[in-house]
């Protein structure tokens, strides 16, 4: 499964301008910090009787949309749920309407963040 993500990630990103990149890019940086805070958190609230009667309920917190030149879409959910009176976080991911798990963020994240390598020129020499 890794490796079909590394493939979806390096089509995504070279449908990218490099505006779209840095946009992601940042994004995903965002997230990953909220990610690593929340991930493991639920707290119990007795703050919103009227939503702790209904037994599920969620919330879209914020949603990243991108569309590169392929037309593959990749977005990202980030959502607060409440069953009764506990409170989790979570991130849905989809891709081209298929959803993933974080670990397709991961690897995103991680070949937006290896350098770029710059194609080598090679030079002939001229004889004069």
């Amino acid at each position: 499964m890794t490796s079909d993500y590394d493939n979806l990630a390096q089509e995504f990103l070279a449908g990218l301008v490099p505006e779209e990149r840095t946009k992601l890019y940042n994004d995903l940086l965002a997230l990953e910090e909220v990610h690593k805070l929340n991930q493991y958190s639920s707290y119990y609230t007795f703050k919103n009787l009227k939503r702790a009667l209904h037994r599920h309920s969620e919330r879209r917190k914020r949603t990243f949309r991108y569309l590169n030149k392929f037309n593959n879409e990749l977005v990202i959910h980030q959502i607060h749920e409440q069953h009764f009176f506990k409170n989790n976080y979570c991130i849905h991911v989809y891709f081209n309407s298929q959803e993933c798990n974080y670990l397709f963020i991961d690897h995103l994240l991680s070949m937006l963040k290896a350098p770029v390598k710059a194609p080598m020129r090679n030079f002939q020499e001229l004889t004069v």
